[in-house]
């Protein structure tokens, strides 16, 4: 990408560079030298650098990444913060996280997030996250915004072929339309030259060319969470080691806790095909276990800490 912008001609000011950190590479030294080296690409400076994800686990980090990883999103923020002050990063901020993580992170930070990203779309509006960036005053940034994130789940783009968004015209120029004046920060990936140009025509003198009043603004957040309750599974999560765990939700904004089961008990929880679940035990914040939903209409996972098993 640096190569790309200094071939392109285009004057850096004139570029917003949004960057990430791998939850993989958490730490001081290790986020320190990842910021600097990014800067370094970009003309001394990145306009916009988030954590991807709080935590790691199996799937997005690879086993045994627990003896690997050098520290936590903590020592990130700390590396990131430090960078803020020296100029090399304008602004930082956090992606998939939920309110709960936003309250801690505002808690523990000496310099507050400036933004949050997570995934919005008119069937998956973030309502609550959106809220409490608001509440703290934290620029919210939307990404799915047109639904691709339904497809990565193997489902179909409910955004691009909704009859109600189509009322207001064409589906994709309304979806990006309501979450800019739902005051997100929008960011559609394409790959069409067309399609880039046309999104980039949205704001035509300052103003929306796709007029959206509030009785349509109201329908299309009525649409949010109607696609819930599709590919319904009841998932068992069996405790089977010695210590009480908690059970989490690992959406798109972030891990929500759903439950918790003490040793030798059980809990149950409504969910679909293609969810992931994380166990953790009380006294630790990483997850130690995920799970993802199939297929079955019932399913039981025995859930126990690796790490106890020959206590």
């Amino acid at each position: 990408a640096a190569d790309g912008l200094r071939a392109s001609g285009v004057e850096r000011r004139d570029v917003t560079v949004v960057t990430k950190l791998h939850p993989k590479n958490h730490g001081a030294t290790t986020a320190r030298r990842l910021i600097d080296e990014s800067a370094r690409r970009f003309g001394g400076y990145v306009d916009v650098f988030l954590q991807h994800y709080l935590t790691c686990w199996d799937g997005l980090c690879g086993a045994g990444w627990k003896s690997k990883v050098e520290g936590d999103w903590r020592d990130s923020w700390r590396a990131m913060e430090a960078a803020y002050d020296e100029g090399k990063v304008k602004a930082i901020g956090v992606s998939n996280v939920g309110p709960r993580e936003v309250d801690e992170l505002v808690k523990f930070a000496r310099i507050k997030p400036h933004i949050i990203q997570a995934w919005m779309d008119p069937f998956h509006s973030s309502a609550k996250l959106r809220e409490t960036c608001e509440r703290h005053n934290i620029r919210f940034m939307a990404y799915s915004t047109l639904g691709t994130q339904w497809s990565m789940q193997g489902r179909a783009n409910p955004v691009l072929s909704s009859s109600k968004l189509r009322e207001y015209g064409d589906p994709a120029r309304v979806a990006l339309s309501w979450a800019l004046l739902r005051n997100a920060v929008v960011i559609p990936r394409s790959f069409s030259n067309e399609r880039i140009a046309a999104n980039a025509r949205l704001y035509d003198g300052g103003v929306l060319s796709v007029g959206l009043d509030a009785a349509a603004l109201e329908a299309i957040d009525a649409l949010d969470g109607t696609l819930d309750g599709n590919d319904d599974v009841q998932a068992v999560f069996a405790n089977d080691g010695d210590e009480a765990v908690r059970l989490f939700w690992k959406g798109p904004d972030g891990d929500v806790e759903v439950g918790s089961a003490a040793p030798g008990a059980s809990v149950e929880i409504s969910t679909y095909r293609g969810h992931e679940f994380a166990a953790k035990l009380e006294r630790h914040d990483e997850a130690f276990a995920t799970y993802r939903i199939g297929a079955a209409r019932r399913q039981t996972f025995r859930v126990r800490d690796p790490e106890t098993q020959d206590l």
